[in-house]
């Protein structure tokens, strides 16, 4: 049972996915991202930033650089060569020797979005696949980000892994949505592949993120475990991290879909199982509980945004804290 189990409906009777040319077509086309775009535009906000940043581009957020910006730090003795305009004349009087007023300097954060379309994601009962929910999930970070002026950067997942240097322009920011949101075949039609494992990711992260990064880690997280923490510790203590959870309801709870076979994503096992059964039932529903509790624990227990979101939410741009 879960560690997560993959649904596959009644195998053996008619597939759930044909290949054809509605294979061939992107997960969102033109019409829905600019429907996103709209959504974006129409919700803005401006949630405090809580880590202090050190990207290049002057902006309104803390940064971890100190020098002539408009929020007071501090006071610190006069030193050979400081300039005299930023003196603090009141303290230098009280106390008889020369204090310099030092400001903390403000910048501009930069959004990075990892979007996860690994096999596991490439599943769905109602509604849209786990990877379409995704790229919409993706889609509104970026413009989120785009309508505050914040560089974006990002990393998808797949067979590969493909990075997106940050950038500003306009055009980039669409090029990471419709790559995010490129066709793709279903994970059994497809030859088993070594997939990048996410905490390897995670790890490649910590290294190369400028300090006070906004990360959204828009996953299915089934290979995530607990001896992760360290990793996301790390990554949490320098950045504003999301943790955003796709999930479908068939993974929450069994369909009623009589005799099916489940494959299990760790272990490429099958069980064969009756779905009718009140027995088999509970134990799904169980064990399925205790892994989206854990996950959630994961993220608690380092104070990263935890958020879980189902293929058949609509209003995805409320679900989301941006």
């Amino acid at each position: 049972m879960p560690k997560i189990i993959q649904t596959l409906i009644n195998i053996g009777q008619k597939s759930l996915f044909k290949v054809d040319k509605t294979l061939q077509q992107p997960l969102l086309n033109n019409n829905e991202i600019l429907d996103l775009l709209m959504r974006v535009q129409s919700n803005k906000k401006a949630p405090p930033h809580k880590h202090d940043i050190s990207f290049r581009k002057m902006g309104d957020a803390r940064s971890v650089l100190r020098g002539h910006g408009m929020d007071y730090e501090e006071s610190r003795q006069y030193q050979s060569g400081d300039d005299p305009r930023y003196m603090n004349w009141q303290l230098s009087a009280r106390t008889g020797q020369h204090y310099m007023k030092v400001f903390r300097e403000e910048r501009q954060p930069g959004i990075f979005i990892l979007v996860d379309r690994r096999h596991s994601m490439r599943f769905g009962t109602k509604q849209r696949l786990k990877i379409t929910q995704a790229a919409r999930a993706a889609t509104i970070a970026a413009f989120t980000a785009q309508e505050k002026n914040f560089s974006i950067g990002g990393v998808i997942l797949d067979e590969e892994l493909e990075w997106f240097n940050e950038n500003q322009n306009q055009q980039a920011v669409f090029d990471f949505i419709h790559r995010a949101a490129r066709p793709a075949l279903p994970a059994f039609n497809q030859d088993k592949i070594k997939e990048p494992d996410l905490e390897d990711v995670l790890r490649l992260l910590n290294q190369i993120l400028t300090s006070g990064s906004k990360v959204y880690l828009i996953s299915d997280f089934y290979d995530l475990k607990q001896e992760s923490q360290s990793t996301l510790l790390q990554l949490s203590s320098l950045h504003e991290v999301h943790a955003i959870q796709i999930t479908d309801k068939a993974e929450t709870e069994l369909p009623h879909a009589g005799d099916v076979s489940l494959k299990s994503v760790a272990s490429n096992k099958h069980y064969n199982i009756n779905s009718n059964s009140r027995f088999e039932q509970n134990k799904f529903k169980t064990a399925a509980n205790d892994f989206f509790s854990d996950k959630q624990q994961l993220f608690k227990n380092i104070a990263i945004h935890y958020q879980q979101v189902f293929t058949t939410d609509e209003n995805i741009e409320r679900k989301i804290n941006l």
